[in-house]
């Protein structure tokens, strides 16, 4: 362009760009073969930051390349140019995540710069990653980079709805005929079926028919159901809610007098007086963030018989720095996790796992009082 403005009277200029445009327009640049490395040199720049993208959907990303190449630089032929994203963990570790490419929009020309919404798949699994830019041909060298790095830092959320609403739920459901959705089973089959494998669980635990079991988040009484099977009339049963719904049906379906229930808040437990030899979270903190999870955890803590054990269940991800996702699913850092249960006096045992999506991982845990 500086050499253009040179050789070409100002008034000119437009003309001579118009010409050069409809010749290169003529002559479009192809690539049958890869480029040799040693001239491959461009710039890549972030036009404008992303907020947060949706795991397993496209989005899009505004770059700026600039060619450096002594020669034009094409998406079209056997060796495509284009834009390379490359992923690498928040700890800047190796994520599993496929790299992706894109061609370039169109030709660009020696010392051409172009702006350009390049859209690409984002990670399945969610987490807190850096993407990294570069210009490369399909087939041939990647280009050496003019100017800093083009790097990214984003977070990969669920495309599920953000504003999930637990009471929501309940305030709209019809538990005198489907008890059991609410919950979380899709069926009362379903429903029936894991009664006996959550209580087994807690009975592995030292559970006994005489313990004082407390159940935050008992839903419509899953473990309700199952601790009225087992626990005598020595034992003790104490579930809260969020939901006064859960809580109405609950005290209308379990009628033995050791059976106790009561509307909880996000973070207390409206309970003294009484503690307990176990506390139960089943599926509360895949749903609460980890601040929160922590306040509940000092709340379990202070109703702790002593002997007692706190029982409970995440989602975790070596992706995430401290969490990710929204009330749907929150997943969280396990190390992260640990030190909140720390800070309110409890050391963690991982008790068991299981598979969640991508790479994060359901886990169970035995809390203790440090």
């Amino acid at each position: 362009m500086k050499l253009l403005r040179r050789m070409v009277p100002t008034p000119l200029v437009p003309a001579v760009k118009q010409v050069r445009s409809l010749f290169r327009a003529l002559l479009p640049a192809t690539h049958p073969a890869p480029l040799a490395a040693g001239i491959c040199r461009a710039a890549i720049r972030i036009a404008r930051s992303s907020p947060p993208i949706e795991s397993g959907r496209r989005w899009s990303i505004p770059l700026i390349i600039a060619n450096h190449t002594p020669a034009a630089i094409s998406p079209w032929g056997a060796c495509p140019v284009g834009v390379q994203v490359e992923w690498r963990s928040f700890n800047d570790r190796h994520c599993s995540v496929h790299d992706s490419f894109v061609p370039l929009p169109r030709p660009l020309w020696p010392g051409e710069e172009l702006t350009h919404a390049f859209e690409f798949p984002s990670p399945l699994s969610l987490g807190d990653y850096v993407a990294e830019f570069s210009v490369v041909q399909r087939g041939g060298p990647r280009f050496a980079r003019v100017g800093s790095r083009a790097k990214l830092d984003l977070a990969v959320t669920h495309p599920f709805d953000g504003g999930f609403n637990y009471q929501d739920i309940y305030s709209q459901a019809d538990l005198a005929r489907d008890f059991w959705t609410a919950s979380g089973p899709p069926s009362q089959a379903e429903f029936e079926r894991l009664v006996p494998i959550k209580i087994q669980l807690l009975k592995q635990l030292g559970l006994t028919p005489d313990s004082r079991l407390l159940d935050i988040g008992c839903g419509t009484g899953l473990l309700a159901t199952a601790a009225e099977r087992y626990l005598s009339d020595r034992g003790l049963y104490f579930g809260t809610d969020l939901a006064p719904e859960a809580i109405d049906f609950c005290k209308g379906r379990y009628r033995r007098p050791n059976f106790h229930f009561r509307v909880n808040e996000m973070t207390a437990v409206p309970i003294d007086g009484t503690q307990f030899d176990m506390v139960a979270f089943f599926s509360v903190f895949t749903h609460t963030y980890p601040d929160e999870t922590a306040l509940l955890l000092a709340e379990a803590r202070r109703l702790l018989a002593p002997g007692g054990v706190i029982f409970a269940d995440a989602f975790t991800s070596p992706l995430v720095a401290r969490e990710a996702g929204s009330r749907y699913a929150v997943e969280c850092n396990r190390d992260h996790l640990l030190k909140l249960a720390a800070l309110v006096g409890l050391s963690a045992e991982m008790v068991m796992e299981s598979a969640w999506s991508g790479q994060a991982r359901r886990e169970f845990f035995k809390f203790l009082p440090r």
